[in-house]
């Protein structure tokens, strides 16, 4: 019997578990590795491959119509924006993510997040590799205990960080979300009307996906609203923020900083423009990316993967819903 052909498409520094191509090889099925959309559509054996598995590879039109057998996508994450789910629809292939995978890592960054800004770590450490003990004076933190985090989006991720804040550092919850109208979490409250939270919240954290009616969801009169002592943070998707706002309104104390893990233009270089921010903290699209979160995603992937093709709907996917 002739193995079923899957294609992992990684990019040059992406990886997936050998747990997760064991769990493939085992159900049948032969692995193709490829580095770029060149080697993909240069190669015939690869084009006639049944499963497609991605990172943040980037799976549009063209790629999904040259793949005659195509029948599962899978994405190792949680985010499908790199994956054109409108061209496979029409093809009748679907789409899977791995919803449950990431939640608890990202919400642990935004707390590493909100720790190193409220306690002035990113600026301590840099001023004492200087030799500037004396910056202690000048670096005075606040306590979380007390403050205001205002959630903005309120599913998995949000919902721990609401979790976490409350249970790990005494803090109060403000979410908005406008699909959850009741929450089972202690001491959360959630509200209609996003003024509110750009009014109370010391910590502003986004958790929404990006779609075209969410581009700059956070611009200069979001900013505005907020207190001047607030920060936000983003580790949800780049294009929520207006960036150039964001730098303008951190510069001007119009907020006192920021965090992001994500960015409207990926990958950023040293020129980036939210580098001239005065006050900002920045990560490389790390929030995900720990070794129980990344083993995680490879095994849903693949389970997707196995699904798929042995003929059924998997269990994750997003489009051609029953």
């Amino acid at each position: 019997m002739e193995k079923r052909k899957v294609v992992v498409f990684l990019g040059q520094h992406e990886e997936i578990t050998e747990d997760s191509k064991d769990a493939l090889k085992s159900s049948d099925c032969q692995l193709f590795l490829v580095r770029s959309a060149e080697e993909l559509l240069s190669n015939e054996l690869f084009l006639s491959s049944e499963g497609l598995l991605v990172r943040g590879a980037i799976v549009d039109d063209e790629l999904i119509n040259k793949m005659p057998n195509l029948k599962v996508i899978a994405r190792a994450g949680v985010g499908t924006d790199n994956i054109d789910i409108d061209s496979a629809t029409k093809r009748k292939v679907y789409v899977c993510n791995v919803p449950d995978a990431n939640f608890n890592s990202v919400a642990e960054h935004v707390m590493g997040f909100m720790i190193n800004l409220s306690h002035q770590i990113m600026h301590g450490d840099r001023e004492i590799k200087k030799g500037n003990f004396e910056a202690r004076h000048h670096y005075v933190g606040s306590e979380l205990a007390g403050k205001t985090i205002g959630v903005i989006g309120f599913g998995r991720i949000g919902q721990l960080v609401a979790h976490k804040c409350i249970n790990g550092f005494d803090m109060n919850v403000l979410a908005y979300d406008p699909y959850v109208k009741e929450t089972d979490i202690p001491n959360v409250r959630l509200v209609e009307d996003l003024a509110e939270i750009y009014k109370e919240a010391d910590f502003i954290t986004l958790h929404l996906p990006y779609i075209p009616a969410l581009h700059h969801f956070i611009d200069a009169d979001a900013l505005e609203a907020m207190k001047d002592t607030a920060y936000i943070i983003n580790c949800a998707r780049g294009g929520l923020i207006d960036e150039d706002a964001l730098v303008k309104a951190i510069n001007n104390k119009v907020i006192a900083g920021a965090a992001v893990d994500v960015y409207q233009f990926e990958p950023v270089g040293a020129d980036y423009a939210l580098w001239e921010a005065d006050n900002l903290i920045a990560t490389p699209h790390t929030g995900a990316s720990t070794h129980e979160a990344l083993a995680r995603m490879s095994m849903g992937a693949a389970k997707a993967i196995i699904e798929g093709l042995d003929g059924g709907r998997p269990s994750t996917a997003l489009n051609m819903k029953e």
